[in-house]
């Protein structure tokens, strides 16, 4: 069973999800072999607080 987590933050609407997990399933199939009914893909939402790159809060980027 071909786990997939994407970790992300806030914001994106169910239907933008619903097509992630469609194309991330889709290459899975087709790239590794993998049965369809298979793959899980979980979505893991993180504040602007919990989240930092380079260093910095992404709620402290852009001030």
């Amino acid at each position: 069973m071909p786990l997939v987590q994407v970790t992300m933050l806030t914001g994106r609407t169910a239907d933008q999800k619903r097509k992630l997990a469609q194309r991330i399933t889709d290459a899975m199939v087709e790239e590794a072999g993998a049965r369809r009914e298979a793959i899980v893909v979980a979505f893991h939402e993180v504040s602007k607080e919990s989240y930092a790159s380079g260093g910095v809060l992404m709620a402290d980027k852009g001030k």
